[in-house]
């Protein structure tokens, strides 16, 4: 059994310097005994951040020795190069291939994602888990990509992404997680953390634009398996801003939201925000605090906390302020008070620190009607929780 593991081994390491992927095979074992915590980082890479599959689970491997022996760190791996497969890393041995998909998935179809993650949770069983979601993505909204990027198989289709109600519905057949970390583009939005709140108790990510690098997984991979949000925050906060392969990045915005006090911030959202839209009314959005404002030209991502903060009474603005403490306990913007954006926003700067919030809110608006925006924002369980139903939008 050693010289067999010794072999796995080093074919493994063959992989790391060849990536020749496809050639190993290990047959799947019994369920491990239960652990204190599973950690999953599900990495859909089939797209164009491919190349940075590699730079990032080098990072993890660099951490390994910060994994606790009753932690289990288990990667999911589809990129553009290599059928999908699950690999374990741990800090004995290192990433090591654990099972090899033997066709071509989407990974950001429901019954891929589902039966990867039955499949994880049948076998490295936890008392409580975790998950990384690691792609492209731009938050909320169907028109757009939501999460992930991948191509169908046997189809001539474009990239396919996954809706928030779908994700919502796959991670319901999980044990609740304690932590849902969004590694990618714009999914710390209000929108989406609204859906994820029965499935999840903190949501981590960024209102705004990442790096194209991602977290720095080497500063935050003990956070990670210890559940600890602020842990992430900081470990990712502490990579940048810096310059990965000559090409600089000035900073990153991140938060943590506590699921479990969205409906108290619902409720009080609709209550003081939605008198100034009664009757599809449209107050001025200037300074608002836009998070992208290149896509069809207009904005639909906004800071939440800063739209509050210009439209309220300081009096309602205070009573909305203790219990948006509550519900986002951590944010965080680079000592640049900037963010790496790739075109997707004009003005990547945080122009008023003392109402930043971390976290976005679509707001509608007559110019988004010609592209569905505010129709889609109807299906959204925000805006029935959040009152908008009442306004006319």
């Amino acid at each position: 059994m050693k010289r067999c593991l010794l072999y796995i081994i080093i074919l493994y390491n063959v992989f790391l310097l060849t990536g020749c992927r496809d050639t190993l095979e290990i047959p799947e074992e019994e369920p491990r005994a239960e652990a204190e915590r599973t950690v999953i980082v599900y990495m859909a890479a089939d797209n164009s951040l491919s190349s940075q599959v590699r730079e990032d689970t080098t990072e993890m491997v660099k951490g390994k020795n910060l994994i606790p022996e009753n932690v289990n760190v288990i990667v999911y791996i589809d990129d553009r190069a290599h059928r999908p497969a699950i690999y374990e890393l741990t800090r004995k041995n290192g990433m090591q291939l654990w099972h090899q998909y033997d066709e071509e998935l989407c990974s950001t179809d429901r019954d891929v994602m589902l039966e990867a993650l039955s499949r994880i949770e049948h076998y490295f069983p936890a008392r409580h888990y975790g998950i990384t979601f690691w792609s492209h993505a731009t938050g909320w909204n169907p028109r757009r990509n939501t999460f992930g990027k991948d191509v169908t198989p046997g189809t001539t289709q474009g990239e396919a992404e996954m809706e928030i109600p779908v994700l919502r519905d796959v991670l319901a057949h999980m044990p609740k997680l304690d932590y849902i970390f969004f590694d990618a583009c714009f999914m710390q939005c209000i929108e989406v953390a609204y859906e994820l709140r029965d499935v999840t108790r903190y949501m981590i990510g960024s209102p705004a634009e990442i790096p194209g690098p991602g977290a720095p997984y080497d500063k935050v991979i003990q956070a990670l398996c210890a559940g600890d949000v602020e842990g992430i925050i900081s470990g990712y906060d502490s990579g940048y801003p810096d310059t990965y392969n000559g090409y600089y990045y000035q900073g990153v915005l991140l938060s943590c939201i506590d699921c479990s006090q969205l409906d108290a911030l619902a409720e009080a959202t609709g209550q003081l925000l939605t008198p100034f839209f009664m009757e599809h009314a449209e107050p001025d959005t200037y300074g608002f605090q836009a998070y992208c404002n290149r896509l069809y030209k207009y904005n639909y991502y906004f800071d939440m906390r800063t739209t509050m903060c210009r439209l309220l009474s300081e009096e309602d603005y205070t009573a909305w302020m203790s219990l948006y403490d509550k519900a986002v306990p951590l944010r965080t913007y680079s000592s640049t008070r900037s963010w790496f954006s790739n075109d997707l926003c004009t003005h990547p700067y945080i122009d008023d620190p003392e109402c930043y919030g971390g976290v976005s809110m679509f707001v509608p608006l007559d110019a988004y009607e010609s592209y569905g925006w505010n129709a889609d924002f109807q299906q959204t369980s925000w805006y029935q929780a959040a009152g908008w139903a009442e306004t006319g939008w």
